[in-house]
């Protein structure tokens, strides 16, 4: 498991990748100095899907968090359009994987967690660290058994899920990043 913040550079790609697309998102784009927070899922995914990973999560930030790692867009119309740009241009970096399986897990992370958000069930570091892991594998149906048990609003399976030393570190970045840390 890759540890929290390594390749900041992948990070910065993403930002330097969205500026190259259009100068509203360049306007968005935070200095060096003011970005917060290095990789935290993408390299637990796996190499063929780490980029596309981690730029749905800034997306997930951008539109979540009271800022993203690398953006700060100047109004929530603005924001809302980026974390969708951020989306969209994460899946298709994960499509070019090839991967059917993957862009549907990350589909579903995507809409789920937005859920939990939403109904202000904090599980959703925990849905996306243990989505990375499916992605790296082996994969089974532990995630859908847990997603299915969080829509009926039992986080138990999940949690069993992601129970170890490694995951403690990586959910408290989320949580500092989401705004949610005690």
């Amino acid at each position: 498991m890759a540890p929290v913040g390594t390749a900041a550079s992948r990070v910065d790609r993403i930002a330097d990748r969205a500026a190259r697309g259009s100068d509203v998102w360049a306007r968005s784009v935070l200095e060096p100095e003011d970005r917060v927070g290095g990789t935290l899922f993408g390299g637990i995914a796996g190499s063929a899907f780490a980029d596309g990973v981690e730029t749905i999560y800034e997306g997930y930030l951008v539109h979540h968090a009271p800022r993203g790692r690398v953006f700060a867009p100047a109004g929530l119309e603005q924001g809302l359009l980026l974390g969708d740009y951020l989306y969209a241009t994460g899946l298709v970096q994960v499509c070019e994987a090839g991967d059917v399986d993957a862009i549907a897990a990350l589909a579903d992370l995507v809409s789920l967690a937005a859920h939990l958000r939403a109904t202000g069930l904090r599980l959703d570091g925990e849905l996306w660290l243990a989505t990375a892991r499916h992605l790296s594998g082996p994969r089974d149906d532990a995630l859908a058994d847990a997603r299915e048990a969080l829509r009926a609003g039992d986080g138990a399976p999940l949690i069993a899920l992601v129970a170890d030393a490694e995951a403690e570190p990586l959910l408290a970045e989320h949580r500092r990043l989401m705004g949610d840390a005690a």
